[in-house]
Order: structure tokens, then C-alpha cells, then sequence
């Protein structure tokens, strides 16, 4: 010992024979040393031989006395082997009485073989003297009264009584009968006439004592055995469990959800050996027993003691640490975790796992203790049981966990995203931080990201595992930054509308909401700001949704990445359009497998402008759901980007249908397709309306595809397409096209200036045309022009009763047909001029 430093160092023999434990300090370890003689002979069994030191060094040798040492464990007490017992059981009458004890606490004392065998013989010694020792094994002894007159309740209260009142030597060597932590824990069995038996009984009896925790004594009970008799192995791994400490933690990583970084990791109780059990039948088990106040020390004492030896790792974050907060731990034992652990508790966050309420009292006293060592709490399991928002105000907590049961199949589910969208938005109004846990898809990732949950936990981001991972997945991580950048500001404030609200778009704007949310039902959007400007709002249909959305004079628009309006996976929308609507910024989103129908007698405005834009669809990587446009009205389009399409998307299989109005779409950019697919297949009907169509780009189609297949019916028309760029179609597909094209009974005026040009139809490809009571009027200037057909391909063109005004100012003029395919003219007429 250096008195001057306040330190001293003990190796691990001295640290056994003294018994000192892991925070033993200077102060304490100094009073053992004086306790023990400090260097004089006390006659104890512990003896200290000082060695010659410097002046405030203490240095010495730590032994047990010789005469203490050859004592015997056992002296004066007469056991018998286990397999003379059973001998002896051979003369049992059904009022014999067996018991299967073990001492507990005898590792806190400063030797526990001794201190059994006094402790056995203090026992015994109340016993009628006809009493039987003997051997059992892992320091556990029968005791058997052949003849017991009293009853089994009486037995454990005289051993019990004895057990604790017998002097035995404390963790410094003072001799005590009040202050040793020694206890008999006991199994008791009577009344059965086969050996057998009555062991089997006192042992099951043990099993329950011990679950039950030491110091407990239980007498067998029929009723309770037949119960439990095929749970003894869970009984006895419940008991090893506890008595030898034998759990291990896997750590789960929550996450940021703008970001994918770690921030904290979820200590899940595991076991380890031969334990198999469940977190779920170790709760239970704790239940049955009144072992759960045990299960809550162990918990905390563990993960701290974990968290101890692996600070570095957790620089920056924290663990998040399950409490049964009903069985909150007393003073003596809570505030001995803080004196072992101190500021490492500001690393904690407590999670309350609530199935019964705390009162009151216990509450105020969590909070207390969570303010002084400066500790967070969060509310495990919201939406279910008692975790719910009475609970919430009582317990204020810094982190809310949204349910598993909520999440799950969220992205399908239109009545549990409105629940958990408010959910959400109430949370950050409320000043907590939200965290979804339990996400398991790609999809519940997106889902929970876009209601603005700050923290993610779940299988999908990563499971729980024996170590600590620095980083998730990179893919994963990629993926929350793109769901988050896509999702746009967190701070967003989103409007739940109901059923056959009218929503006044100024009012939204004065309220300083960023977003609407539809789910089913019938909705109203109206108005515009103050100023005559389009209202900044983003609005959102929930997946699986059918939504009806009566557009009345409104005017939106967006500042961020995402549409003016979202149509979620699988929806099926409507939107009607009355007066004069805008919708400026990002467009309509149709993603694969939903559906918009676009009706009404209305004015709808169009104007998007990205890098990757589309006014009603979606960008060049995705296909988009099927598009109806049946309106009375005006529709008119302009879209600006590298890449862009007025109505289509990626690809268009589903369909798109122009069966109404007066539609207009303006494009310009590097890539462009008015209607159709920009990089798939398309699917396009055009049908009782007006088109015109007016491109600016390097690569332009009009109505089609720039590759693959495409299937083109143009019926009772008036179209127009004015395009201009270097390789140019006006309807079909830019290259190597397939499929079909059928124009029948209007008119379609063509003018491109470029210089590869296809009017109707494509190049080196195999794509059929059907012409019927159609005028053409085509006008080309460019280095090699197509006009119906495929110049170099083998397409059939068959012309029935059509009229055909051609011009074109061209090196390399083609005007109908295919040269490798079919060409079939009837009753047509035409006025063909090339370079004229």
C-alpha cells in the first residue's frame, strides 16, 4: 500500500483469501488490513506478515493459520454417502421426512467450505437426533428424519432460523451471528413410501426453491408438481441461469435515418452454456418465481459492466439498456452500480418494457435517478398495452419506439400509415425523438423515413449480434441517405386529411404545413397564397389507397426533390379538375403498379424541371403505372431536363391512354419523349382528343419509344408534333423498334428539322404500320429522313384510303414502306415532294 498515492495493489490469491471484490478502494483495503491484526497475531484464520518498507509503504503476506487449515470442513458432523442414503430409505414409513439443502452466500465470507459445514451443523443440531446427513453433489447435502412427527413448514422454519443465528466468520474474519450473508435455500419432501420417489420429490422441491432465489425453502406440493413436472428442465436452467450469472448480450445498432450512421446499440439478453432458454421463458420463468427483480439487477450490472470494457466503442454513442421499471432496483443496489460505474451512465438510455403500471412513487424515484447521473429514457413497445400517451405525459421520455405490430406491412396498409404518420408528427411536436424498430423491408425502411421517424432499428438495417459493428451495410447505409434525401426536410409539417375534407391550399400555407397526406376517401384542394403564388406543398396518396382528389383553382408547387404529388405503390387515384389548377416544380409520380386517371372540364398546368424530369409518371430509371387522361378540359405539359418525358416514364407496359381533352406537352432537353417510354417498352392509346406535341432535344419521340417494343393506336385525332434535335421521331420508336402502330380516322401533322428523321415508324427494325382515313402532312429538313415505314428495316406498311402531303429537304429520303417488308396502298392519294 502507498499511502501517499492512495494506492495499492493485491494479486489473486490475496484478492480469494481476503475476498476482496473488483471495486475494492485504498480506504477499504486499509481497514481489512487493520481488522486482521495488520501484521499481529489475533488467532484469526487470516494472518498478515508485514515485510520491512519505506516509511508510508505497506507490503506483506497474506495466509491462512496452520491450525485453521488442517480443521476439518465437516468436524463433528457424521455424512453418509449418497448410496448409503438410498440403503437407509429402504425402511422408510410415509413419515419420513427428506430435504435436499444447499448454502448460499458463502462466497461473500472468508471461507466458504468452513463456514457450510458450520452452517450444517447449526441445522442439524436443531433436528430430532435420529437425523441423517449425506453427501449430494455441487455442495449440496440430504438431510433425512426417519420419523418425523411435525410438519415440513416447521423443519424449514427451525433450519432457517438456526442457519442465521449460527456465528460465522465475515468477509474480515470477525466472528458474527447477525451480519453473515450466508442462507439455506431447500427443497422438502413427506409422505411417500418409495425411496425413489421422495428423492425425486425433495429435488423438485430444491429446483423450485432455487428458482425462487436463494433463501427460499419450498415444500413438494402434488398439485403444483403435476403442473410443472415437464418444466423441470426449464426450472433447473432458470436456476443455473441466475445463480452463476450465465448471461451474454447481443447487440442490435440503431441508426440515424438521415444518415445510416450507429448511434446507439439495444442490449438483447442471451444465454450462454447449456441454457436454453429464451428471453421470453427467462421473463416468465422470472415471473413464476419472483425472480424478476433479479433478472432487472443482473440486466443493468451486466450491460454496464460490458459497456465498462468496451468504452472506446462507444464514443459518440449509447446503449440502450431494457428495464422492468415495476421492479426498479432499490437504493442500496442502484446506487452501488452508480459508485461502481459513475459517469458511464450518461451513456444509458433506459428502455421502460411496461405490462403492468408503475405507481406513482416508483416513477418519481426513476426520474430522480435518471436526472442526477444524467441518464435518457425511452418508451419501449408504443401502441400497445400501457405504452400509450397517458403513459407518454407520465413518463416524458426522450426517445419513443414505435411498435413492431405498426410497422410491419406498413407501406400496404393506409389505416396504419395515417395512425403512425400522426404518430410521428405528434412525437416531434411533443419534442421526442421517434424510432421505428421492428423494420424488416426495403419498403417499411422508405415507408417509416418518410413520415420522418429520427431513428431506425430493425433485421432489414441489422441483427442483433454477439460484438459491436462499427457500420452497417453499405448498401444499407446508401439506401436510408437515398430514402432520406428523397424523403426531403425532416422538419416538415404534414397535414392527415380525412374523408371529404375540403382543404383550402392558403390556409395550409399559413399554418406552415410542408405536405398533405391522402389516404381513401374523397378530397377537395383549393386556392392558391395571398399573393397569387402556388402554395409550396407536397402531397402524398398512401400505398394501396383508392383516393379521389378534386383539384378547384389550386396552385402548388415544391421547393424540394420530391413530386408536387405522390401517388403511393399500389394506389389507385382519380384526380378531377375544375377551374383554372397549377402544379409546378416536380409533377405527378405514378410509380409501377398504381394508377391516375386525369378527368374533369378543367384547366390543369404542368411544369416540372429536373435533371431526371417528368411532368405525369416517373423518371428515365422506373417504369409508371398505368396513366388515363379522359378530360374536357385543357392539359398543358412542359417538362425541361437532361432527360425528360411529359407523360410516361422508364418504361410504360401498363399503358397509357389519351382518351380526352385538349392536351398539350412541351420538352426540351438532351433526352426527350412526349408520350411513352424514354428507356423501355411502350404502351400507348390515343383517342378522341386534340395533341400537340412541340420537342427540343438531341434524341426526341413524340409518341413511342427511344428502344425496345411499342404498341401505338392512334384513333379520331388531331395531332400535331414539332420536334428538332439531330435524331428525331415523331411517333414509333428511334431504333431497332418492334411491335405495332395503327392510325386511324384524323389528322397528324408532322415538322422536324434534324438530322436523322423518322416520321411514323422507326430504323433497322420490324415495326408493323396500320394507316386508315388518315391525312399526313409530313415535313422533314435533315441529312436522312424516313417518312412512313422503316428506311432500313423490314416492317409491313399497309394505307388504306389516305392522303399524303410530303416535303422533305433531304440528302437521303425515304418516304413509305419498308425495304424488306410488305407494303399494301389502297384508294390513297398524295403529293410526295423530295428536295423540290
Amino acid at each position: 500500500m502507498d499511502e501517499k498515492s492512495g494506492e495499492f495493489y493485491a494479486d489473486e490469491n490475496c484478492r480469494a483469501l481476503m475476498g476482496l471484490r473488483e471495486n475494492t478502494d485504498y480506504d477499504k483495503f486499509r481497514d481489512i488490513v487493520a481488522l486482521n491484526g495488520g501484521g499481529r497475531d489475533l488467532g484469526l484464520p487470516l494472518c498478515i506478515e508485514l515485510l520491512d518498507t519505506p516509511s508510508g509503504i505497506t507490503a506483506g503476506i497474506v495466509y491462512l493459520s496452520k491450525e485453521y487449515m488442517s480443521k476439518s470442513v465437516f468436524e463433528g458432523l457424521d455424512i453418509i454417502p449418497q448410496s448409503e442414503l438410498v440403503r437407509l430409505l429402504d425402511g422408510m414409513t410415509r413419515s419420513s421426512l427428506l430435504a435436499l439443502v444447499r448454502f448460499d452466500g458463502a462466497g461473500k465470507l472468508l471461507d466458504s467450505d468452513y463456514c457450510i459445514g458450520e452452517a450444517l451443523k447449526a441445522a442439524v443440531a436443531v433436528l430430532p437426533e435420529n437425523t441423517v446427513t449425506a453427501f449430494n453433489s455441487d455442495g449440496q447435502f440430504w438431510i433425512y428424519v426417519p420419523r418425523f412427527g411435525g410438519k415440513p413448514e416447521e423443519f424449514a422454519d427451525n433450519i432457517r432460523k438456526a442457519v442465521k443465528e449460527c456465528c460465522l466468520p465475515d468477509e474480515f474474519g470477525v466472528r458474527s451471528s447477525s451480519n453473515h450473508s450466508l442462507s439455506v435455500t431447500a427443497g422438502i419432501s413427506s409422505g411417500f413410501e418409495v425411496p425413489a420417489r421422495l428423492m425425486h420429490a425433495a429435488g423438485f422441491a430444491l429446483y423450485e426453491a432455487k428458482a425462487k432465489g436463494a433463501g427460499s425453502i419450498c415444500c413438494f406440493d402434488p398439485e403444483k408438481y403435476a403442473k410443472q413436472k415437464s418444466d423441470i428442465e426449464s426450472i433447473r436452467a432458470f436456476s443455473e441461469l441466475l445463480d452463476k450469472n450465465l448471461f451474454t448480450y447481443h447487440f442490435q445498432p440503431i441508426v440515424s435515418s438521415s444518415t445510416g450512421e450507429i448511434v446507439a446499440y439495444e442490449a438483447l439478453m442471451r444465454t450462454k452454456g447449456n441454457i436454453a432458454l429464451n428471453p421470453l421463458q427467462i421473463l416468465n420463468c422470472a415471473k413464476n418465481f419472483g425472480r424478476l427483480y433479479d433478472i432487472e439487477k443482473a440486466t443493468l450490472k451486466n450491460t454496464l459492466k460490458y459497456l465498462s470494457k468496451h468504452q472506446l466503442d462507444f464514443e459518440n454513442r449509447r446503449l440502450y439498456i431494457n428495464s422492468i421499471s415495476s421492479h426498479a432496483l432499490d437504493d442500496k443496489d442502484f446506487y452501488a452500480i452508480v459508485n461502481d460505474y459513475g459517469e458511464l451512465l450518461e451513456k444509458v438510455v433506459i428502455e421502460m418494457t411496461e405490462q403492468t403500471e408503475i405507481s406513482e412513487d416508483d416513477l418519481d424515484r426513476i426520474r430522480v435517478r435518471l436526472e442526477k447521473n444524467n441518464m435518457s429514457l425511452a418508451i419501449d413497445d408504443y401502441g400497445t398495452g400501457y405504452s400509450n400517451t397517458s403513459n407518454l405525459l407520465r413518463y416524458d421520455p426522450e426517445v419513443v419506439k414505435i411498435d413492431r405490430s405498426l410497422i410491419s406491412g406498413i407501406d400496404q396498409n393506409p389505416k396504419a400509415q395515417k395512425i403512425v404518420s400522426k404518430m410521428v408528427e405528434y412525437f416531434h411536436s411533443s419534442g421526442y425523438t421517434a424510432l421505428a424498430e421492428g423494420v424488416e423491408t426495403s419498403e417499411e425502411l422508405k415507408t417509416m423515413i418518410y413520415f420522418g421517424v429520427d431513428l431506425i432499428q430493425g433485421y432489414y438495417v441489422s441483427k442483433p449480434k454477439p460484438v459491436l459493428i462499427h457500420d452497417i451495410s453499405e448498401n444499407i447505409r446508401e439506401e436510408i441517405v437515398a430514402y432520406s434525401i428523397e424523403a426531403g426536410d425532416k422538419d416538415k409539417k404534414v397535414f392527415h386529411a380525412d374523408d371529404n375534407d375540403v382543404i383550402d391550399l392558403a390556409e395550409m400555407y399559413k399554418k406552415r404545413y410542408s405536405d398533405i397526406f391522402l389516404g381513401t376517401g374523397t378530397f377537395t384542394l383549393s386556392g392558391k397564397a395571398e399573393d397569387d403564388r402556388a402554395v409550396p406543398l407536397s402531397v402524398t396518396v398512401g400505398s394501396g389507397v383508392d383516393c379521389v382528389i378534386h383539384l378547384k383553382n389550386a396552385w402548388l408547387t415544391t421547393y424540394g426533390e420530391l413530386p408536387n404529388i405522390k401517388l403511393g405503390a399500389g394506389s389507385r387515384v382519380r384526380i378531377v379538375c375544375s377551374g383554372e389548377d397549377h402544379i409546378d416544380g416536380r409533377g405527378i409520380y405514378v410509380p409501377e403498379g398504381s394508377s391516375l386517371e386525369l378527368v374533369g372540364s378543367g384547366e390543369l398546368y404542368v411544369r416540372s424541371e429536373s435533371k431526371d424530369c417528368y411532368a405525369i409518371g416517373t423518371d428515365s430509371k422506373q417504369p409508371c403505372g398505368r396513366i388515363t387522361v379522359a378530360m374536357t378540359g385543357i392539359l398543358d405539359i412542359t417538362a425541361n431536363g437532361d432527360k425528360c418525358v411529359g407523360i410516361g416514364g422508364g418504361g410504360c407496359k401498363d399503358g397509357i391512354v389519351i382518351a380526352g381533352g385538349d392536351i398539350a406537352v412541351n420538352c426540351s432537353g438532351d433526352r426527350c419523349v412526349g408520350i411513352g417510354s424514354i428507356d423501355g417498352d411502350a404502351d400507348v392509346t390515343i383517342s378522341n382528343c386534340g395533341c400537340r406535341l412541340k420537342l427540343a432535344a438531341g434524341m426526341s419521340v413524340g409518341v413511342g419509344a427511344v428502344k425496345g417494343s411499342a404498341d401505338i393506336s392512334i384513333s379520331d385525332y388531331n395531332m400535331s408534333c414539332e420536334l428538332s434535335g439531330n435524331n428525331l421521331t415523331a411517333v414509333g420508336v428511334m431504333s431497332n423498334g418492334t411491335g405495332r402502330i395503327c392510325i386511324l380516322d384524323g389528322r397528324l401533322n408532322i415538322s422536324m428539322k434534324g438530322r436523322t428523321l423518322n416520321c411514323v415508324g422507326t430504323r433497322d427494325g420490324e415495326l408493323d404500320c396500320e394507316l386508315k382515313n388518315t391525312v399526313f402532312k409530313l415535313y422533314c429538313e435533315g441529312g436522312s429522313v424516313s417518312g412512313v415505314g422503316d428506311k432500313t428495316g423490314k416492317g409491313d406498311v399497309t394505307a388504306q384510303s389516305c392522303q399524303f402531303d410530303v416535303m422533305f429537304l433531304t440528302g437521303d429520303g425515304w418516304w413509305l414502306g419498308s425495304p424488306n417488308g410488305t407494303l399494301s396502298v389502297v384508294d390513297c392519294k398524295k403529293d410526295i415532294k423530295i428536295n423540290k
